[in-house]
């Protein structure tokens, strides 16, 4: 067909002009056979339908191929932020021991999240405690010390925490003269002294006599905790009810050095409070009870 349009048109001795889509635009000489045009117009036609199509198709698989990469894209982000949180949550100091199977962790090991440390020398600190008074961990030399981090504003794990210190201290008998349950406030924006009396006051606190909560500068706070491998996210509003933190606490010997890192975990009602069965408080009490008696001399 292409070489029978191509001799009529040089038989004529004129040029046939065709536009961009391929049907005919003009034709000088009126002797050329309108069939001629019918057939070439006909041909046109049939194919632009095709033309079209496969734009379409071609149109619609470049859109399906944005939305698959967008959905891959975003499957990959929320990976990477789920495994950030993850790991931002764990200790950065502190490497949990392995033990082997499952089968070998005692019951209250496994209640507890409890790994033996290596004898590292806990970092020390000089805060303010619940008194106003200046104290450094260092001065608790010589005796045993539960070292916890605490939000002032807490009302998940840490209350929970500081009823099974109070079951800790009463299984302890005698021997909690030689034990005493310091926490770090790691609030920086409730960080005032006015801040953790609130605290001892609503959870009852105050009677404890070997109790010590302290308290800071707010960049000094979260030096300490960074140094005890303590996360600590700020929301962006500022908001202090809303501190996000890793809930972990130490045993710290009678010579200053990390000895076990328990995790304490807690259940919590719709309204997003903190608690624990008593069974399971008491459990805890004794536990930590069971892990100073190892350690104290």
């Amino acid at each position: 067909m292409k070489s029978a349009l191509l001799g009529l048109g040089s038989g004529l001795g004129e040029e046939l002009l065709f536009g961009f889509s391929g049907k005919l635009a003009f034709v000088q000489d009126e002797r050329f056979d309108t069939r001629s045009l019918d057939l070439i117009e006909g041909i046109s036609m049939r194919a632009a339908p095709e033309r079209t199509l496969l734009r379409d198709n071609a149109n619609v698989t470049r859109k399906n191929r944005s939305w698959i990469w967008l959905a891959g894209f975003s499957f990959l982000v929320a990976m990477l932020l789920v495994l950030a949180i993850y790991f931002l949550a764990k200790p950065k100091t502190s490497p949990i021991v392995q033990y082997g199977s499952d089968s070998s962790i005692s019951p209250l090991r496994r209640l507890m999240g409890l790994s033996d440390m290596p004898l590292r020398y806990a970092p020390t600190f000089k805060l303010t405690d619940q008194f106003g008074a200046p104290i450094s961990l260092s001065q608790f030399r010589g005796h045993t010390v539960i070292l916890a981090f605490m939000d002032s504003r807490c009302t998940t794990v840490c209350p929970v925490v500081t009823q099974e210190f109070q079951l800790a201290q009463k299984d302890l008998g005698s021997l909690g003269n030689k034990v005493d349950f310091v926490a770090v406030n790691i609030n920086p924006l409730a960080n005032s002294v006015a801040d953790v009396v609130a605290f001892d006051q609503l959870h009852g606190l105050t009677n404890m006599q070997n109790w010590y909560f302290l308290t800071g500068p707010s960049q000094e706070l979260l030096q300490i905790a960074q140094e005890y491998g303590i996360t600590v996210i700020v929301p962006k509003n500022n908001d202090p009810n809303n501190i996000i933190h890793a809930d972990y606490f130490y045993f710290v010997n009678s010579k200053g050095q990390e000895r076990y890192l328990a995790s304490p975990t807690v259940d919590q009602t719709k309204s997003g409070v903190g608690y624990l069965p008593q069974p399971t408080l008491t459990q805890w009490g004794q536990g930590i009870a069971t892990y100073v008696k190892k350690i104290t001399v």
